[in-house]
């Protein structure tokens, strides 16, 4: 059990090193030598071999790492700043073994697990009030994290066809001219262009949409938790999606959903329930709540195009592999298990267990 978890801390550092050293190298790719950024490929490639098998000298190959990060991206180191500086290392340090071993901040940034967590949403405003001005906007930005956006047209000239983009961003053709707006704007776009609100032509510099913009909900991760302890079911948890093959699912990033599935077990949505094993399931209460609570949208839902799209679709789940689904899985709300299947337990980050900001109603425990 100890060596267990001595390879699984050692990974997470050089990890750490890894994410360090391929920040340096996009900074400076542009301005580097080619020498240099190869040299830094190949100690990258040296680290993350010793992370994949455990072998290796792991103190030559971080030095090397180091090393060649630095020739990419210097760092100043002065006589007169080196005190300081190296004080500034000993708390970053401290700080990411912190970050690393124990507990993570992460945030929430759609609504797949609203209401029970909030992604960024928005609020109808059509322009500034003196609490948008500063300093007061920040104040209120930082006790709420809400703050009032504007979107302005580029250039003059009519509206040219209908929305089109992506799960990031929607573009909307004003004179020739794209101009996008963010995924959270969605819902308020719509509602302009269903009520008739968009106007059949603008000017330059026209505000064409505002809105009270307010944070996802901030959370702090227990990253120790699942060292111990197996996963269960009802968990808010962090994943990294690496190894989900789904053409939506980006590469190396994190999702949060709640564990609907656990290991070995077959998962089914009927009448809007998870069913495990041919059980309903509804403990913990939560379960409850979402298939009884209207706004929760009836529960879990048999997604067109998904692996759980009619009744009699069932996902066998491997050993060491769980199912994550999204609280509010009303159409187009989560990308989630049902379309891409179990997530192995090495992905897990952990769970969530306190909303540290906004200071809004979810500020708190997570339940």
């Amino acid at each position: 059990m100890t060596g267990f978890l001595k390879k699984r801390k050692l990974r997470k550092q050089l990890k750490e090193y890894l994410h360090a050293a391929r920040h340096a190298r996009h900074m400076r790719e542009d301005v580097a030598t080619p020498k240099d950024l190869e040299a830094l490929r190949e100690a990258e490639a040296v680290v993350l071999e010793i992370r994949n098998t455990g072998k290796g000298d792991v103190v030559k190959a971080v030095e090397r790492l180091s090393a060649a990060a630095n020739r990419v991206y210097p760092s100043s180191n002065t006589s007169g700043l080196r005190e300081n500086i190296e004080v500034i290392i000993v708390a970053l340090s401290a700080a990411m073994a912190i970050r690393a071993f124990f507990f993570q901040p992460f945030k929430i940034p759609t609504g797949s697990m609203q209401p029970t967590l909030n992604g960024i949403t928005t609020e109808m405003q059509h322009e500034g009030t003196f609490t948008d001005h500063q300093p007061i906007k920040f104040v209120k930005w930082l006790l709420t994290g809400a703050s009032y956006k504007e979107f302005r047209v580029k250039k003059s000239g009519a509206i040219r066809g209908n929305f089109y983009g992506d799960r990031d961003k929607i573009v909307l053709d004003i004179g020739g001219v794209p101009h996008k707006f963010p995924s959270y704007m969605r819902e308020e776009l719509f509602r302009m262009r269903d009520n008739g609100e968009f106007k059949p032509s603008y000017k330059e510099g026209e505000i064409i949409a505002g809105a009270r913009v307010i944070a996802g909900d901030h959370i702090l991760v227990n990253k120790m938790k699942y060292n111990f302890m197996h996963p269960e079911r009802g968990d808010i948890s962090v994943f990294d999606t690496k190894g989900i093959k789904h053409g939506q699912v980006r590469a190396d990033t994190f999702y949060i959903k709640r564990m609907v599935g656990l290991s070995g077990e077959k998962i089914q949505i009927q009448n809007g329930r998870i069913v495990a094993d041919g059980q309903i399931i509804n403990e913990p209460p939560m379960f409850e709540k979402i298939a009884t609570d209207p706004a929760y949208h009836g529960g879990h839902e048999n997604a067109l195009g998904s692996l759980l799209a009619s009744e009699a679709s069932f996902i066998q789940l491997a050993d060491d592999e769980y199912l994550m689904c999204g609280d509010n899985t009303a159409p187009g709300m989560s990308l989630d298990g049902r379309f891409f299947g179990g997530v192995q337990r090495e992905n897990f980050q952990g769970p969530a267990f306190f909303v540290y900001w906004p200071f809004r109603t979810h500020w708190g425990m997570v339940r």
